[in-house]
């Protein structure tokens, strides 16, 4: 039996029957396909190797002009997709001369082995049969060849990508550093109900200019001084961003020539030295380009770009390049940056409408498509939805609310459960003056007390650190002091509070989460010094007072009716998600699983983090079983570890388990579902033989193309000079679960939030259910929970444990730090075995009990 129908998927109990009705419009066109149809795969070898999109389009584009007449459709980087069936005598060896000067490394003519063999033939009826219940799956090359298919014949382009930007669909918007956003257009085919569904929407992203070089190191390292070298921290920084791109040269007055980066030199360009012929005679690139093109180098302090191919490593100064326009900038944006984009892609939902509609019909030519035997529908899907009523919310004082549009306030309310802090301290890292300090912390300490907190109005030492390279150190002397303190007075107790200012220059927050939680087992609050010296902002002091009190041990608010179906058994409701290193930086993946330890209220949720190999999705340590050096098996086991932490809180067993896991793709659902499943069930046997809780495993995404909007109203044309106004956006609580969703599946988009702009549902997969939960009921539950986030007031989008698991993976990630591209680390790992420093650190016991991670 294959692994993958070990464990059978969730079948759809039925549909949603509560709620008020409402009609939505979803970006999403009917496909219709010719069952008859069948789309030929052939394989596409090349010799030598290459990486390269670029090259691998380039030959495939002067195969199909030559020899394959014009009859390939589309191309996805290993495959060549045609209607046509080609000949036999077409799958043979061609070569293929290829000048790579135009777009690649080298300026001189390459040849290339190219051959072709045909691998599939996908049959169209397929789908057919599907739909009319002769087959229980779809494969996914099926899937994936129409998409490539339709995403060229809807663009006039071989390798058309997901998503195309261009200036046609909006201008490019300078968003400083030496980045500029493009917007573009998304495509994409699924299964629903109804068919096959074609996604189109709008999108945002960011790109490097076209800018020579000096401008875009100035700018990205906001440096106003060229002449000073380069400082280690700005070295990593630019090589980071460069490494893959390319550039183009503009010392040369009769061609062009494209490289791409490899790196950059180790020493500068004035100590830089290389051989310029067989005979072994060195020069150094200063005097090369003197000699060479008359060409007088300036930024000598400088490192190198390093290129090169095939072995033969070239130097090009940077001011004699020129960065290649259209390449997309895939690392992590500035706040700033990240705030434009925010702000250009939250759109109202009838513009955003608008766009999408406006793309369909200037790019989605129907005619084309019907070459292959497809077309699409000219008007988006129109559907019914569900809108779930909000829950009544329980604050102190016994005050009893139901929220309105999915927000509200503290105003003239008390948390539920307040939090005691009586010893705390405040560390200023920052330039901020110490009587702006003690302005802000009296601000917030009133602020504590104002919503139900008993906070302790005198700090036990307030301390200003000018040297916050030095934080490590810092924080012991405070430690020690206070330490002394409580010695002095005949006890020993210790620190409940740390209020610290974090300093202007970025990148100690890590630092200082990693020290106090894993060394000194101290909880702190980290402030911005921007808002420390500015004027107090109520609703700033306000989310900080909410954290503050979680981490102190208290609770916020909680539902007065309890979650529904769950209050009559106690239920441990799980979240997990996993943190990935950035690109380029070699560090283990870290995992992070929270559950709620307060039933049947489920507002507090402890935490249990764990690294494991890099890039790897599945959470090796949910139950693992391992031998230590002498021999001894071992379990390590997050999900014991919290099971038994949920007994020892309410002296009884969870009996149902309800789990929400993030960052799982489709394809990925198969073994992550055999694993992760398995491995809950083993942690719950590890306890007891008998004990076999029904587990519910959910999967949670956020990042796909589906947007709802509200369907626009006829009305007759308003009298002149009235504005008509214009739609409401979607509603808190809209659920669609039919007509785009799996048709074979357990799933459902929920709009839990409210939005100001255009709305991207919540996607919820129920990949396993032994909890047999109704459709509604499920929803329901996953709709109260997202009331229940204790850093804010407002119901969020992702359902609160799958944003406290976010939050805990991104704080074990903070604890690493970076370790570069670490290519001779790779080398020395052994099996499956990470190195000790790429560990996450213990958590102290001190800290582990409360929600130190939000």
């Amino acid at each position: 039996m294959n692994d993958s129908n070990m464990i059978k998927r969730a079948e759809r109990p039925g549909f949603c029957l509560i709620g008020s009705k409402v009609v939505v419009l979803v970006n999403r066109y009917i496909t219709y396909f010719c069952p008859e149809t069948i789309i030929n795969m052939y394989k596409f070898s090349v010799t030598p190797e290459t990486k390269s999109k670029a090259i691998k389009g380039a030959l495939v584009e002067e195969l199909t002009k030559t020899s394959l007449g014009n009859k390939v459709i589309a191309f996805d980087g290993m495959h060549i997709y045609t209607i046509t069936l080609f000949p036999s005598e077409y799958e043979k060896e061609y070569v293929i001369e290829l000048n790579e000067g135009a777009s690649e490394d080298a300026s001189r003519s390459v040849s290339y082995s190219v051959t072709i063999h045909l691998a599939k033939s996908l049959k169209m009826q397929e789908l057919k049969d599907y739909y009319n219940g002769e087959q229980s799956y779809v494969s996914q090359d099926i899937l994936h060849a129409i998409n490539v298919v339709l995403r060229a014949l809807s663009s006039s382009c071989l390798n058309a990508p997901r998503a195309m930007f261009s200036i046609k669909f909006g201008p490019i918007i300078d968003i400083k550093e030496g980045l500029e956003l493009w917007q573009g257009c998304y495509k994409g085919v699924c299964l629903s109900h109804y068919g096959l569904d074609l996604t189109i929407d709008t999108t945002v992203a960011p790109f490097y200019k076209s800018i020579s070089m000096v401008k875009f190191v100035g700018e990205f390292l906001g440096r106003t001084d060229f002449n000073r070298a380069f400082s280690h921290k700005e070295y990593a920084k630019i090589e980071r961003a460069l490494k893959g791109v390319q550039v183009e040269t503009i010392h040369h007055t009769d061609r062009t020539m494209k490289y791409r980066i490899k790196g950059l030199s180790v020493v500068p360009l004035k100590e830089l030295m290389f051989s310029v012929d067989d005979d072994g005679i060195m020069t150094t690139v200063v005097d090369y380009y003197q000699s060479r093109y008359n060409c007088k180098l300036e930024y000598i302090h400088w490192p190198s770009l390093q290129c090169g191919v095939s072995g033969r490593q070239i130097y090009l100064p940077m001011e004699v390049c020129k960065l290649v326009q259209g390449q997309r900038y895939r690392q992590k944006l500035s706040t700033t940056q990240a705030a434009k984009l925010l702000k250009i892609t939250c759109k109202r939902p009838q513009n955003r409408l608008n766009g999408i509609l406006k793309a369909a019909r200037g790019n989605f030519d129907v005619e084309e498509l019907t070459e292959g035997e497809f077309s699409a529908s000219g008007f988006p899907k129109v559907l019914y939805g569900s809108v779930l009523s909000a829950p009544l919310l329980k604050y102190g004082n016994e005050e009893i609310f139901m929220p309105i549009g999915g927000q509200w306030n503290m105003a003239n309310k008390k948390i539920i459960d307040g939090g005691k802090v009586e010893r705390w301290a405040c560390l200023n890292f920052s330039k901020v003056p110490a009587l702006e300090v003690d302005n802000f912390c009296s601000e917030l300490i009133n602020m504590c007390n104002k919503i139900g907190m008993v906070f302790e109005g005198k700090p036990l030492a307030v301390q200003q650190s000018s040297n916050f390279m030095d934080i490590q150190s810092a924080l012991e002397s405070l430690l020690s002091y206070i330490s002394e303190l409580f010695t002095d007075e005949g006890n020993c107790q210790r620190l409940q509070l740390l209020i610290v200012v974090l300093p202007e220059e970025k990148g100690h927050y890590g630092t200082i989460k990693r020290i106090c939680e894993t060394q000194l087992g101290i909880v702190s609050q980290c402030c911005l010094p921007k808002y420390v010296k500015a004027k107090v902002n109520v609703e700033y002091l306000e989310n900080v007072a909410l954290k503050i009190n979680v981490k102190a041990g208290g609770r916020n608010a909680i539902l007065q009716e309890g979650l529904p179906f769950l209050s009559d058994i106690p239920t441990i409701i799980f979240g997990a998600d996993v943190s990935h290193p950035p690109p380029g930086v070699y560090s283990s993946s870290v995992s992070a699983v929270v559950a709620s330890m307060d039933w049947p209220e489920v507002a507090t949720y402890r935490c249990v983090i764990s690294a494991q190999q890099p890039k790897q999705e599945i959470i090796t340590n949910l139950f693992q079983v391992t031998q230590d050096s002498n021999g001894c098996v071992k379990t390590d086991s997050m999900i014991k570890e919290l099971l038994l932490n949920f007994y020892q809180k309410n002296r009884r067993k969870p009996e149902r388990i309800i789990f929400y896991r993030d960052g799982v793709s489709e394809s990925q659902f198969s073994p992550v579902l055999l694993h992760e499943v398995d491995a809950i069930r083993k942690a719950c046997i590890s306890l007891d033989e008998h004990y076999v809780p029904p587990i519910t495993f959910l999967v949670v995404q956020k990042r796909h193309q589906t947007r709802l909007f509200p369907m626009p109203t006829t009305r007759k044309p308003e009298p002149k000079g009235i504005r008509k106004p214009e739609p409401k956006g979607i509603l808190p609580g809209t659920v669609v679960d039919y007509g785009i969703c799996d048709p074979c599946g357990f799933d459902f988009y929920l709009t839990s939030h409210a939005s100001e702009g255009s709305c991207r549902p919540t996607h919820y997969h129920v990949l396993f259910d032994e909890n047999r939960f109704t459709a509604g009921a499920l929803q329901s539950i996953t709709y109260n929970l997202c009331y229940t986030y204790a850093r804010c007031t407002r119901s969020v989008s992702i359902v609160p444990p799958v944003y406290y698991a976010h939050l805990a993976a991104s704080r074990g990630r903070s604890y690493q730090g970076n370790f570069g591209d670490g290519s001779s680390i790779r080398e020395t790992t052994p099996g499956d075995e990470l190195p000790e420093f790429l560990q996450v650190p213990k958590i102290h016991e001190n800290v582990s009990e409360v929600m130190f991670y939000c």
